[in-house]
């Protein structure tokens, strides 16, 4: 398994061109997946993420984060 430390992360460049800093607003936990609620800008975005990432990551409320959107289909209602 190949790994990176923090500082390496930090020089990735990633192709997701949608990128909105925010702060965690709410954490919940499961046994497989958690829930990351971030307050950005336009609002709250909400991510699905694994719990073990979660946990990888340290995700708390009150950090400072990005939330990356990456997505070839984009859907709008009205």
């Amino acid at each position: 398994m190949l790994e990176h430390t923090a500082e390496e992360s930090k020089d990735m460049e990633l192709s997701a061109r949608n990128q909105l800093k925010g702060v965690i607003r709410g954490v919940k936990t499961g046994q497989v997946m958690a829930e990351i609620t971030v307050e950005v800008e336009a609002g709250s975005v909400v991510a699905a993420i694994t719990d073990s990432s979660r946990e990888r990551l340290n995700l708390q409320d009150g950090d400072q984060v990005t939330v990356f959107v990456k997505s070839t289909e984009v859907m709008i209602g009205k």
